[in-house]
């Protein structure tokens, strides 16, 4: 072992600059190339699955439709081809390296592409199979990793517990592609460097791994052991900083919403570390017992260099001509679908989401209702969306308040009608100092101000609280000036109003607010005007499947206003999209733990604690 690693370390450490430039470019590639097909394969699968949206109760049926399967195989082809490409061209750096011969970037995407070429029309299948092995076994020991972290959805480990064969049947499957690994293991640098014929191949392997596959098997299963451990250990690592600056700075109470909305996009970045260290370290690992057979194997060194040519392609030029611009096609294209794939806020597939947190009136929990103050205290604890209530002056300007009176929220005695006072008699209110003394002196705000404040760090949930036809067209002129249109949902109980607002702007977003119904859900999902819905808390509770139907038919569920912690812990069990709340902190909090074991849950708060208990 200790060999072993000292011959891996020195191939890692020959042309490092080379190899290391190297693999950023190939990730940036399967970014653009490899992420796309992926995205369009799962969402031409879950179309042709006959569902808009699955739920967890439907995962085992989708993910055993034929066109699912077939798409997974597909997508598990794309990446052994991309992995032989990174094979291929580890096998030359590496080679390389071993002779002590530099090796430049130039030459290397030069020579590399054209060895490629040779080797993929020489060998074929032959060469993507090892390719197919590796990229499984490597990812195997992360997906193994990433399930200690991940609750799976309780219908799916239903299903796996009452077929005992779907888990001897992994089981089975896991072990066989490991015999299949170990038996080609050195494939792709027999025919790579070496250049045999694949019985020339057969037999060279065959006297190479002869009473060294469990010591293999060892050396290769401890060095991704601690390869892991290492990776997770430095995830640990940035999560706990990430908590202990928010400790800092915002208090421990804010510590576990923030940790747990980070966890997984924590996770994105360790996995990129990941792919960039795991796949050329086990290949250099691979390739040190390759060259260490190689310079046993008398048979190896019996069998000459061969200098493999390729037969000219007619019209070259133009193929030439052809290839590239079907590259710079393919990486448009590309960039497009990875962009769409970033901007999504969320997936047809249910274990994939988490509900979105919508302050009610800005934190309102925390700060007066309806104010800048309660805005930018939502923005700041990472709200998915601000939610605020609008009303008119009686000159015409749009204020934020929700009740049609001044009494409740600001320090008016008399309790005048908004639509009845000018917006500088608003402005003499004091909105803040019912709530708290530390907010003596909040006005009421304009819409425009709150606009100004937001300046598209968030989206906005915008409530009409009366029916008013000069107030809408004065509401969507602000959005459009401010440049808010596409950050906006339009809220309203009234299907007339949100009728009216299509009609001014088509593509803003609409959300119809359910208190009461009585009819079929498909007549009330069918409207056009509205693009989502969102039901009361009680209304939810007698009517959950309302939630399957407006998600066949492509529109999100919203439930408001949940502040108990019960009540949000039963809201998040469910499929919702969002959750509309005055606690916003407590509700991302327990949102976000919806897919994390408890245990780690529990290990991050008793951490904490200590770390604040050592602070004090």
């Amino acid at each position: 072992m200790k060999k072993t690693l000292k011959d891996t370390l020195h191939l890692l450490k020959y042309n490092f600059k080379t190899l290391f430039y190297f693999e950023l470019m190939y990730r940036a590639l399967g970014v653009l190339i490899v992420f796309p097909l992926a995205q369009f394969l799962f969402y031409t699968s879950i179309k042709l699955s006959g569902y808009v949206y699955i739920t967890n109760a439907l995962l085992f049926e989708y993910l055993t439709k034929p066109f699912t399967i077939l798409s997974l195989m597909l997508l598990l082809t794309i990446l052994s081809f991309y992995m032989m490409i990174e094979m291929i061209i580890l096998s030359m750096i590496f080679d390389s390296g071993s002779k002590e011969e530099t090796l430049g970037m130039k030459d290397l995407l030069i020579k590399g592409s054209k060895r490629v070429v040779v080797v993929l029309r020489r060998y074929h299948v032959r060469i993507l199979l090892p390719a197919f092995f590796f990229f499984i076994l490597i990812e195997l020991f992360h997906v193994v990793g990433i399930a200690q972290t991940i609750n799976i959805p309780d219908e799916l480990l239903e299903i796996i517990h009452t077929n005992a064969w779907f888990i001897v049947g992994m089981v089975f499957l896991i072990i066989l592609i490991f015999v299949l690994f170990i038996q080609t293991i050195f494939s792709v640098n027999l025919y790579a460097i070496d250049k045999m014929t694949p019985k020339e191949a057969k037999v060279a392997s065959k006297y190479m791994l002869k009473g060294k596959r469990l010591e293999m098997s060892f050396e290769f299963i401890m060095m991704n052991v601690i390869l892991n451990v290492i990776l997770y250990l430095f995830y640990a690592v940035i999560v706990f900083l990430i908590g202990a600056i928010v400790s800092l700075t915002r208090g421990t109470p804010y510590v576990l919403s923030v940790i747990l909305s980070v966890f997984y996009s924590v996770y994105v970045v360790v996995g990129f570390l990941a792919t960039i260290t795991l796949i050329p370290i086990n290949f250099a690992l691979i390739t040190s017992w390759y060259e260490e057979g190689r310079q046993k194997d008398h048979l190896l060194k019996s069998i000459p260099v061969r200098q493999i040519k390729m037969k000219p392609f007619k019209h070259e030029k133009t193929l030439k001509q052809g290839v590239i611009l079907a590259g710079i096609i393919l990486f448009i294209v590309n960039l497009v679908a990875v962009i769409s794939l970033v901007n999504a806020q969320r997936t047809p597939i249910e274990i994939f989401n988490v509900a979105e947190i919508v302050a009610h009136r800005g934190q309102s929990a925390d700060a007066p209702e309806n104010t800048l103050s309660a805005i930018e205290l939502a923005i700041i604890n990472g709200v998915d969306a601000v939610e605020i209530d609008v009303r008119r002056t009686v000159d015409g300007v749009p204020v934020l308040m929700h009740d049609a009176t001044t009494r409740r929220t600001t320090n008016d005695t008399v309790s005048r009608n908004i639509n009845q006072l000018t917006l500088a008699q608003v402005k003499e209110l004091d909105a803040g100092s019912w709530f708290s003394e530390d907010f003596r002196g909040e006005q009421v705000p304009t819409l425009e101000e709150a606009l100004e404040l937001i300046q598209r760090r968030t989206r906005l949930f915008l409530e009409f609280k009366e029916q008013n036809e000069a107030l809408e067209l004065e509401v969507i002129a602000l959005l459009d000036v401010h440049d808010m249109m596409d950050k906006t949902v339009i809220l309203s109980f009234s299907n007339l109003q949100l009728e009216r607002i299509k009609r001014l702007n088509p593509n803003v977003e609409t959300l119809l607010l359910v208190h009461t119904f009585f009819g079929r859900y498909e007549d009330l999902v069918n409207a056009p005007y509205a693009d989502h819905y969102g039901l009361s808390l009680t209304f939810f509770r007698g009517n959950e499947s309302f939630i399957d139907v407006a998600h066949q038919k492509g529109k999100k569920v919203y439930i408001w206003t949940v502040n108990q912690e019960s009540d949000l812990k039963e809201v998040v069990d469910s499929d919702v999209d969002g959750i509309i709340t005055d606690r916003p902190v407590l509700a991302k909090e327990i949102a976000y733990a919806k897919n994390t074991p408890e245990f780690v849950i529990e290990l991050l708060k008793q951490f904490f604690k200590k770390y604040e208990q050592g602070l004090n």
